[in-house]
């Protein structure tokens, strides 16, 4: 894009705009200087920083040396950044102004961003070609809440996302898209958000505050011709709900991480019948999206809700039972092959086996990944979502294993903890506690203070209940049923 777009705009953020020219140089001085501080192909660099107008420059540097990054998000508990750090073993760490405060208190040598930015400018660009990098290599460490209680960081190769803004891609940019950079760096969307851009020869538009408001996507559009806007349904619906008109002017709108609300789909297409309005559904472990689907008013007014979709470029789509293939319109699980798919999970190799499968489809052995979803695939061929085979719930748009939640009250002194996700009155799910009290917490405000020092934000529970002892079942599990209804949560 730098050759064919040399003087078009790449990165803009408050204050400051980086051309093509400007991003491919900059990025390339940051590789030489990664290379000298002994960074190899095949290794991970740890990135612990807010959204900015440095971060591309400093990602694409990584990649230029050969190597992967995994961003951490500042907003996570310092313990958590700590280890995911050390478990990727790297000769060099990229950190912003707060990042570098969390890791200057953990003990971890770092590189700051702004100093990187400033030293590169009179770095030798790299005295030898660049290595060369196979596709399949990994580019990306994103991190998801693990089933063990543990969180797992998977391997996502080069071509997991490239595949995705190829030609053809899932979707036609347009000329010149302009979309607003607002994701959570350490979620797949912010590379839906930034690499969808970089490789399309649109522009990414910085959104350097933690929350995305109405006013901002309004200023967004009206000053900087903001094309495009990706939002979790949850806090599409908040938006909808309360200022929709902030949406307008905007060429498309993209849905993921959880089910839309066909109610709110129809108030936007009303609204504004030219807006393009999209629902992408897709585990991290296939990168961003797995389907895609186009919404169209048609589709806020079926019984089966709106469809996830047919599959994007470069991914297969299975459903299965029992390791065979099911009839069409048939429900079973939902499993996914393809270039998309992840190498695997870091340190891992039990999960990483128990998640991707060699499996028989056509008379031809493929890899796929088990998503422990359940969906159906209608006559012609698109994907419609039937929950989850497991425990497995979504909150905000992040797919999160209760296991975790619960592994973090047992680390605090709970003999027993389960953890459910309720839908209030506006719909939506909220993550709630029940414990049986540790000596060591007073109180049940203290316990969500103490479970917001180990879990990120969006893991620690909206209520915390204590009980004197957990209801069990006759197989000795505990009886969820019976503690909602206890405390007034729908079953």
């Amino acid at each position: 894009m730098a050759l064919e777009f040399p003087h078009r705009e790449a990165i803009v953020s408050t204050g400051e705009r980086l051309t093509y020219s400007e991003l491919c140089a900059e990025s390339l001085r940051i590789a030489s200087v990664l290379i000298a501080r002994g960074v190899l192909p095949g290794d991970i660099v740890p990135v612990v920083a807010r959204r900015s107008r440095d971060l591309p420059a400093a990602l694409l540097g990584i990649l230029m040396a050969g190597a992967a990054y995994g961003i951490l998000d500042v907003r996570w508990p310092s313990a958590r950044i700590d280890t995911f750090v050390r478990d990727m073993r790297a000769p060099v760490v990229l950190a912003d102004a707060a990042g570098a405060t969390i890791l200057d208190a953990v003990g971890i040598d770092h590189i700051d961003l702004a100093a990187l930015r400033g030293g590169s400018r009179d770095a030798p660009a790299p005295a030898e070609a660049l290595p060369d990098v196979d596709p399949g290599a990994t580019a990306t460490v994103f991190w998801t809440s693990g089933s063990t209680g543990n969180p797992k960081a998977v391997l996502s190769p080069h071509r997991a996302t490239t595949r995705l803004f190829g030609s053809p891609g899932f979707m036609d940019w347009g000329d010149t898209p302009v979309m607003i950079n607002a994701a959570a760096v350490a979620w797949d969307a912010f590379t839906l958000e930034l690499w969808g851009m970089l490789l399309s020869g649109g522009t990414v538009l910085v959104h350097e505050d933690d929350l995305l408001l109405p006013p901002a996507i309004r200023s967004y559009v009206a000053d900087f011709g903001a094309t495009h806007l990706f939002l979790t349904p949850s806090l599409y619906d908040v938006i909808a709900g309360g200022d929709i008109g902030c949406l307008a002017g905007l060429r498309a709108l993209l849905l993921g991480g959880d089910k839309p609300s066909p109610a709110r789909c129809h108030a936007l297409l009303s609204a504004y019948p030219g807006i393009e309005l999209y629902n992408g559904y897709g585990p991290v472990e296939s990168c961003v999206f797995a389907t895609v689907h186009r919404i169209v008013d048609a589709d806020t007014v079926t019984t089966t809700g709106i469809p996830a979709g047919r599959p994007v470029p470069g991914t297969e789509l299975h459903i299965l039972r029992d390791g065979v293939p099911v009839a069409r319109g048939e429900t079973g699980e939902v499993t996914i092959g393809g270039t998309g798919l992840a190498a695997g999970y870091m340190n891992a190799p039990d999960q990483t086996a128990a998640a991707f499968r060699d499996v028989t489809i056509d008379g031809r052995s493929r890899r796929v990944y088990l998503t422990g979803d359940q969906g159906r695939l209608d006559a012609s061929g698109v994907l419609h979502f039937a929950g989850r085979k497991d425990a497995q719930i979504k909150v905000a748009g992040h797919r999160i294993e209760p296991a975790e939640i619960e592994v973090a009250a047992l680390a605090l002194g709970c003999k027993r903890a389960v953890a459910i996700a309720p839908r209030d009155r506006d719909g939506d799910r909220r993550i709630v506690l029940f414990a049986e009290r540790p000596d060591t917490v007073g109180s049940e405000a203290e316990m969500r203070g103490r479970l917001r020092a180990t879990l990120p934000s969006y893991m620690v529970p909206a209520a915390v209940h204590f009980v004197t002892a957990m209801p069990l079942l006759e197989n000795t599990k505990i009886d969820k049923r019976q503690l909602s209804a206890r405390f007034g949560y729908p079953a």
